[in-house]
């Protein structure tokens, strides 16, 4: 997470780094990591409220469709609800079959 704390946090090299730690984050002792680094993660990529809320899984940046790709991936309980709060404020669907469907929509379509 010291990448989080750098002028590169959100590159899409930074994100796939901080990503890697998140999964290596598993087991009931690790929750606090996992809390705080995915916490620290969305913040960072969802920050504020948007200017212009995206109207799709396209309309999100590269780096912010990664991430929306991991959590997808996730087994349904893996996330801190309030984590996923960054991700509310861009209108993001945070229910897991609905954040799949909404990732598995642009794949669908490739």
């Amino acid at each position: 997470m010291a990448l989080a704390e750098t002028p590169e946090a959100t590159t899409l090299r930074a994100v796939e780094a901080m990503l890697a730690g998140l999964a290596d984050c598993t087991g009931v002792e690790r929750y606090d990591d996992r809390h705080y680094a995915a916490n620290r993660l969305f913040t960072l990529v969802f920050p504020g409220e948007p200017a212009e809320v995206p109207q799709s899984f396209e309309g999100l940046s590269a780096v912010q469709q990664r991430v929306v790709r991991f959590i997808a991936d996730q087994d349904a309980g893996g996330w801190p609800a309030d984590g996923m709060e960054a991700l509310r404020r861009w209108k993001v669907p945070t229910g897991h079959s609905d954040l799949r469907a909404y990732v598995g929509s642009v794949q669908a379509g490739r």
